[in-house]
């Protein structure tokens, strides 16, 4: 069952906890319009006084308004709790809050501006009643406490792939797309050179940055009825994709999934297969997300494979884990990064079978900001 803890020890659960409060308040009403101009301010703020790339434009673009201080964010967050509607809250509000706060991941780089406010102490009891409010409304509880039904469904972007993985006659796709993860991976580790190791953790220098399982893979979600799977919603480092296939996918029931529910079984799962990746630009781009210094390994899914069908990260280990440095040994941590909440990836051959005869066309709204059926 979701407790408010879940919405609460993560980056990503707190933005989750913010986003659902701009989606259910009436930005027109003067409760809504105080809220959005204040986190707008504190925003920008925050953004310009680290020395970040932002600037204003119209009228009044030379004269900002001065930083909300945490006293008054806070007080805007605790009208704005007390307008809302939590029992009029629906998954239409969900998706979007999910989306958002999916968009907002930003792992090869310092956290998102409204990332580092909705972390500040000053503002911790307000955002706890926040999560205590969303922790008990029936929809946040159907996203996260919901059981898996045996039908999944995956998505395709825009020909991302050129189809969906899976849909191929491939008897040897799994083991294919491992093959070539981990080449990649070594072929990165052989290219670091002693100079890498000694730069400082705070070096700018970047490149692979995420921890997800292979591509080439089948992957794929829980769906949110009308709606749609999770994974059209949900995208982290998203290219902004306007056009979808989605395809239901059904596994075997007998399948063996590796369920990560929280960042500790990301932690458990790297101390038994992990592959330390200190010498490559994770080290950077992981010190500017989490401002952890140190070793950091990120999962080998071979390993993993040589047990497992497939993994799967569930929506409460994202919104509690992703992002964060998780300790896998004395000296070394990982991260959850580049995943899409609910996501099951299957690893091994004979990949389950993507029924591309029952696809479906969706397209986002951009109006809305959000998917239907084409």
């Amino acid at each position: 069952m979701i407790s408010a803890s879940d919405l609460l020890v993560g980056p990503r659960g707190r933005r989750f906890c913010t986003e659902l409060l701009l989606q259910v308040l009436d930005e027109e009403s003067d409760v809504g319009e105080a809220l959005h101009l204040a986190f707008f301010w504190a925003d920008y703020h925050v953004e310009r006084d680290r020395g970040g790339s932002i600037s204003l434009f119209g009228p009044g673009a030379d004269r900002p308004e001065p930083p909300p201080s945490a006293a008054e964010l806070a007080r805007a967050v605790e009208a704005a709790v007390e307008a809302s509607e939590p029992r009029r809250v629906g998954l239409a509000h969900v998706a979007h809050a999910l989306a958002q706060t999916a968009s907002s991941a930003m792992y090869w780089q310092e956290p998102d501006a409204r990332d580092v406010l909705v972390a500040q102490p000053d503002l911790a009891p307000v955002v706890a009643r926040l999560a205590d409010v969303w922790a008990s409304t029936p929809a946040v509880a159907r996203l996260i406490d919901a059981p898996q039904s045996q039908r999944q469904w995956s998505v395709d972007f825009d020909d991302e792939h050129g189809e969906h993985p899976g849909s191929a006659d491939a008897p040897d796709q799994a083991a294919r797309a491992l093959v070539t993860w981990r080449g990649a991976l070594e072929a990165e580790l052989a290219a670091v050179r002693a100079r890498d190791r000694r730069r400082p953790a705070a070096s700018n220098v970047g490149g692979s940055w995420w921890s997800t399982a292979p591509s080439g893979l089948v992957a794929t979600t829980a769906t949110l009825g009308v709606l749609g799977p999770i994974g059209l919603w949900a995208v982290e480092d998203d290219l902004g994709w306007e056009r979808a296939t989605v395809a239901p996918v059904d596994p075997s029931p007998d399948a063996r999934v590796l369920v990560i529910d929280d960042a500790e079984g990301w932690g458990d799962l790297c101390r038994r297969w992990s592959v330390d990746v200190s010498g490559t630009t994770r080290r950077h781009d992981w010190y500017w997300t989490t401002g952890r210094d140190g070793a950091w390994v990120t999962p080998d899914w071979s390993g993993v494979a040589e047990e497992y069908d497939a993994v799967h990260l569930t929506v409460r280990a994202w919104l509690r884990g992703a992002g964060t440095a998780i300790p896998v040994g004395p000296d070394t941590a990982s991260v959850i990064a580049g995943w899409t909440p609910d996501t099951t990836v299957w690893l091994r051959d004979p990949q389950p079978v993507v029924d591309t005869t029952e696809a479906t066309a969706w397209e986002f709204n951009g109006d809305d900001l959000g998917w239907s059926t084409a």
